[in-house]
């Protein structure tokens, strides 16, 4: 049986999503947990592999794993939450045909990146801390050019499981408030580091300490020499959801 779970989790105490000899990680965690439910090895297979401290909003994985008929789905759920540390929700369980996979099916992703512009305590783990004077109108205008398809090599980590570093940016919003600046960011698929060094790059714009056209070209004309030059902190990015074709009958 082929299962899709949709998880929300909080990637403070995480070593990202992807399993790792001696580290927690989210993956980890779930297959291990689905393990002791079962007795059955699996592998969990996730829409997207966040780095540490990422957080989830609603990241859909896939595994295969016998079930006992006299196992609801909505039992599966119970047990995997009460298996799973207080920082990982299972939120829904579902059987997806043998054609469905998480990250592959997928027809678009969306990350939300939060800046808060003072200094903060209680919410620090969530935003990343940027208490600088900075130029909004030409982040804003930075972040519009985004749309389309480019070549992400220069706003990237080099990555041996990709054969290109091309996607497509369905959409850009950027969120100003006094106190907060939030940047939500659509795309067809996303390259690892991809967002982080986006937003690093923008808010460089932002200090002064990158031109508008130097951003650009980094787009424009990409090269491996300037590869992921501003990433910025982990723990302002959520991965917010993922969008499916119909077809699976999942959480569009």
């Amino acid at each position: 049986m082929k299962l899709a779970l949709l998880a929300e989790y909080d990637g403070t105490e995480f070593s990202g999503w992807q399993v790792q000899p001696n580290q927690r990680t989210v993956q980890g965690e779930i297959e291990t947990a689905v393990q002791r439910l079962t007795g059955q090895i699996v592998t969990v297979i996730g829409s997207g592999r966040t780095d540490a401290g990422v957080h989830a909003k609603a990241m859909v994985a896939h595994t295969e794993v016998d079930l006992n008929d006299s196992l609801p789905l909505w039992k599966v759920i119970e047990a995997l939450n009460a298996l799973t540390g207080e920082d990982i929700v299972i939120k829904d369980v579902r059987e997806v045909s043998s054609d469905f996979h998480s990250r592959f099916s997928a027809h678009e992703r969306t990350y939300r990146y939060q800046i808060s512009r003072s200094r903060i305590a209680l919410e620090r783990n969530y935003f990343w801390q940027v208490p600088y004077e900075l130029d909004i109108e030409a982040m804003q205008h930075t972040f519009a050019a985004l749309l389309g398809e480019h070549d992400f090599t220069s706003f990237s980590k080099l990555s041996d499981d990709v054969d290109h570093y091309r996607c497509i940016i369905t959409n850009t919003e950027m969120i100003e408030s006094e106190e907060t600046i939030t940047m939500w960011l659509s795309a067809n698929r996303f390259v690892r580091g991809m967002v982080r060094a986006l937003v690093g790059g923008i808010v460089e714009v932002g200090r002064g300490r990158l031109g508008q056209d130097e951003y650009a070209r980094l787009l424009n004309d990409p090269q491996e020499l300037d590869r992921a030059r501003f990433i910025c902190p982990a723990q302002g990015l959520t991965f917010w959801k993922v969008i499916y074709p119909e077809k699976f009958g999942l959480w569009n």
